[in-house]
């Protein structure tokens, strides 16, 4: 095989074509080091004295440059908050909370028009149903709140909830 410039070009620009992405894909997704520090943040729900299994919690920042933060309860209606991935905490600032649990819903089947039990005029959907008080799930209405300090863990969190 003979060497030629139209070799040399092929095999630099192939290259480049394997490398060039890696440039892009390095700042994809965010490194640990540019996003906020987290603190740890968990604790119980309860309603009515019991533990309260499957609720979404959700730390709405009182500031409008904060970030939001989610969990979910065990079946012991424990909870771990997080803010970018899964529970890795809480960023330092005043938060209003919001508490819900959503009475999961069944899945529509369609079927087909030829379909003995098929309906042309289907009932729309009930709206989905929250089994805990509604006030607990608007920020207005809550009245939960939590402070979270830079450093400071917070293992004892207790929402006791109620009619």
């Amino acid at each position: 095989m003979q060497h030629t410039l139209g070799n040399q070009l092929t095999g630099r620009c192939s290259a480049l074509a394997l490398f060039f992405p890696l440039f892009f894909l390095q700042g994809c997704g965010g490194t640990e080091e540019k996003l906020p520090q987290r603190t740890a943040v968990s604790g119980i729900v309860t309603f009515d004295g019991e533990p309260v299994e499957g609720a979404s919690i959700t730390f709405r920042p009182v500031e409008e440059s904060g970030q939001t933060a989610n969990g979910r309860t065990n079946d012991e209606g424990q909870f771990q908050m997080g803010t970018f991935e899964g529970t890795d905490g809480v960023v330092a600032g005043d938060y209003i909370v919001m508490i819900s649990k959503i009475k999961s819903k069944s899945i529509a089947k369609v079927l087909p028009e030829d379909d003995p039990n098929y309906d042309p005029d289907p009932q729309p959907e009930p709206p989905p149903e929250n089994l805990l008080p509604e006030k607990y799930s608007q920020a207005e209405t809550s009245g939960l709140t939590v402070t979270v300090l830079k450093g400071e863990e917070i293992t004892d969190l207790k929402y006791e909830l109620s009619e």
